[in-house]
Order: C-alpha cells, then structure tokens, then sequence
C-alpha cells in the first residue's frame, strides 16, 4: 500500500506526467490490494476459530481429566492448567510412572509462609524420586523445611536456592550434566536436588544401617560430608533436629498415604 501510495503522491507532484496506462495499473493495484487485507482478516479470522476449536476439542478428549481420581491419588487429577513457573513442564507422563503417587498438603507453616506444590510438581518430583530411588515423602518433608514450599526462596545470603535450596556454587557439575541451568525452575531444582540425595545415599550404602540412612543422608545434605563427620559424627550425633524433623513429617505423609489406601479396600 505504501507503493501504491507514494505512486500517486508522485502523480499528483508531477501532472505532466499523468498517463492513463498508469492510472488504470494503479487502480487495479488498488483494488487487489484491497482485496488481499480483506482475505487476511478472513484468514486470519479462520485460524482464531481452528485454534478455539482444537482447545475445546483438547480440554475434552482425556476422560481421565473428568474423573474424580481423590480416591486414587489424593487430587482429582494428576492433570491441569497452571500459571508460571509451574506451566514450564509438559504432563505427558504415562499411567505407570505414577503408580503408588499420593497427593499432600503441604503444612499451613508452608502455606502461611506463602509456600504452594501444586500436583504437577508433586507428580514431577514422585517421578524424578522414583528413577532416583529416593523416598518421595522425605523429600516432600526436606522440600517443607528447606524453602516452605516457595519456589523463589534464596537462602544463605542468596547462595541456596529454589525448593531445595541448592546452590549452584557446589553443584554446577551436576547441573550441567542434568542439563538443569535455572535453579528458580522448580522442576530443574527438584531435579537436581533429588540427584544429590541419591549420590549421598549410594555414599553412604553399605556403611551405615539401611534404618539410620536417611538420617546420615539428610545430615549430609544439610552440613556436607565434611561438615557432618565433624559437627556430628565425629560427636556421636546421628539425629538430631533437622533430620529429624524431616523424618517425622515424612513417616506422617506415609500414614496419611497408607490410610487413603486401606480406605479404598
């Protein structure tokens, strides 16, 4: 249109020059000019229609999302739609990656605090515990205690950070090896935290009893392998209050599952 436009400027500064050949090409130039933004507007329209449809179409075609799965899994769906930062992760995980998943509240000192898991984070991080062989209510407990459930929690003058307070200062290995380079994405935090736990449990497997593991493992993570022989160990210390803290909200979502479950029997 701007050609069109400038022609006829030119025109109208130069009537000498004024030929009907041109008139009549400018004319038709115009019209189907005209004619293109009215078919745009008309394709374009088409498309926003497609698009509403193909929603529409999406939001009813898993029969799963209709059913009522509290007394499967503690929610009524493993599936649904989220805000930012929680919509930064796909819910394509199939039927067996979430066997044996249960839903929790978190604790109202978490919610008080701001705190919020929301099911897709839970099922992500019951996946990423089960691959792991990390117990998933230990690190829902050690989640609650180490960020109060917020997602942007900095910590340690802003060295430890996200979910599971991790920081990257001592684990940036790791996180490149995960692929995981955003420790205020849960997912990638979650990610890389529970990958640590596993480390320090394979650690310590073996030389320690399988009933003391997860204390020696939460010690680790909280002090580190050095900090822990010498602040603990070293001291006859195994539990004290923040593995054991931990321990005793997590034997306490492991009731709660096993209750929901002899219900359903």
């Amino acid at each position: 249109m701007k050609i069109v436009c400038a022609a006829w400027d030119f025109i109208a500064r130069n009537p000498a020059m004024l030929a009907m050949p041109l008139i009549i090409f400018l004319l038709v130039l115009t019209i189907q000019m005209h004619e293109f933004e009215k078919q745009v507007q008309a394709w374009d329209q088409e498309i926003r229609q497609q698009q509403e449809q193909i929603e529409e179409l999406y939001d009813r075609q898993d029969p799963v999302e209709q059913t009522d799965m509290t007394d499967v899994y503690g929610c009524k769906s493993l599936y649904g739609t989220y805000d930012f930062p929680w919509n930064t992760m796909s819910q394509d995980w199939g039927s067996d990656q979430v066997t044996g998943f249960y839903y929790h509240e978190i604790s109202e000192e978490c919610k008080a605090a701001g705190g919020e898991l929301p099911t897709i984070i839970q099922v992500y991080t019951y996946i990423v515990c089960e691959q792991n062989g990390v117990d998933y209510e230990m690190v829902f407990a050690l989640i609650e205690q180490e960020s109060r459930c917020r997602w942007d929690a900095e910590g340690d003058n802003g060295t430890s950070i996200g979910l599971m307070q991790v920081s990257e200062k001592w684990h940036m290995q790791r996180m490149e090896e995960l692929g995981a380079y955003d420790l205020k994405n849960p997912y990638q935090n979650v990610l890389v935290g529970v990958n640590y736990l596993s480390e320090i449990q394979n650690d310590l497997r073996g030389t320690v009893s399988d009933e003391d593991l997860p204390y020696y493992t939460l010690a680790v993570y909280n002090y580190g392998k050095r900090g822990a022989k010498a602040n603990l160990w070293d001291q006859g210390v195994v539990k004290y209050t923040y593995n054991t803290k931990i321990m005793d909200r997590a034997q306490q979502l492991k009731k709660e599952k096993k209750k929901a479950e002899e219900g359903r029997r």
